[in-house]
């Protein structure tokens, strides 16, 4: 399992350089995260308690990924959204509705 940040809504930055960019976690495989940036994965975004918006990503979990402590949907979250900024929530968002929703 690995994530991708691919937009950073706290410095107003989108290219490479600030949170976009940042791939997770240090034991992702390669291969993984290669195929994040080709563009695979599930859309998710990370928010603050006050709704505002911090980042946008992209998560994949595959089934011989290495051993998460906690739900592995979490994981940019736990990573990276609350260690840097403070995020306290995720959502996903629902590939048949195109609507945020929160874990």
């Amino acid at each position: 399992m690995a994530f991708l940040i691919t937009r950073d809504f706290i410095t107003g930055k989108h290219e490479e350089g600030y949170g976009a960019g940042v791939q997770g976690p240090r034991t992702a495989r390669p291969s993984i995260l290669t195929r994040l940036t080709a563009g695979e994965g599930e859309p998710f975004r990370m928010l603050d308690d006050d709704g505002y918006v911090y980042y946008h990503g992209r998560f994949l979990d595959d089934s011989d990924a290495e051993a998460y402590v906690g739900e592995a949907e979490f994981q940019p979250l736990d990573c990276y959204g609350t260690p840097n900024a403070g995020a306290v929530t995720i959502q996903y968002r629902d590939p048949a509705t195109g609507a945020w929703t929160a874990l």
